[in-house]
């Protein structure tokens, strides 16, 4: 299986893929298939359910993707794309390390207000996809996380190639927090991203004792 940057899958492989249908079309099935599989899982969810949900039929929705798995793969897929790309773009801005690393943690949080159900399919649903679907999705996060170390590693100042294990824990710790936000996040409750970030920011860089 290959894969565009635009994150349409060729047919290559002789399935007629999401290119059959218009990009709106194919946004919304997605939109509304990551909205089931969030609230019920992957296994509750039937492609029965998504067609109805989506004002699909059931042959059409079979028009667009050939299994369960490929709907879950392109939900995955633009999402990691979507969301490593954006965040790219902000580590390639100028500015000190601890500003990069600003940029990437409120990126991140920015991203989840606009996309929480796909976000929270990714956390949960990565170990649903198999063989070539489950790598090329996997490639996709481990850039996401080598991204993210390296403006780690530059922050603790390490020099040279590579990074130490500290960083790359550290870097563990950060997703960690960014990962579950949609547990608890509530704007009205807790205020914006940018003032999530900050708060996060702080933590990673000051930590909680009173210094």
């Amino acid at each position: 299986m290959t894969v565009s940057s635009s994150g349409n899958e060729s047919t290559a492989t002789g399935r007629r893929g999401p290119r059959a249908a218009t990009q709106q079309k194919l946004e919304a099935i997605l939109e509304t298939a990551a909205g089931l599989i969030a609230d019920q899982g992957f296994e509750a969810t039937s492609m029965r359910d998504v067609s109805r949900a989506a004002g699909v039929s059931l042959a059409g929705l079979y028009h667009y993707f050939d299994s369960k798995e490929e709907l879950l793969y392109q939900i995955q897929y633009r999402t990691f794309f979507a969301l490593l790309a954006a965040q790219e773009d902000r580590a390639a801005q100028p500015g000190t390390p601890e500003a990069r690393l600003r940029q990437l943690v409120i990126g991140h949080l920015a991203f989840f207000t606009s996309h929480p159900n796909e976000l929270k399919v990714c956390t949960y649903e990565l170990a649903s996809l198999q063989g070539e679907r489950y790598e090329t999705t996997e490639s996709l996060r481990r850039r996401y996380y080598q991204l993210m170390t390296s403006v780690v590693s530059a922050l603790m100042g390490e020099s040279g190639e590579g990074t130490s294990r500290r960083s790359r824990h550290a870097s563990l710790f950060v997703f960690g927090m960014l990962n579950w936000i949609f547990m608890w996040y509530d704007p009205a409750r807790f205020g914006t991203v940018e003032e999530i970030g900050e708060e996060m920011i702080d933590l990673i860089l000051n930590g909680v004792r009173k210094r």
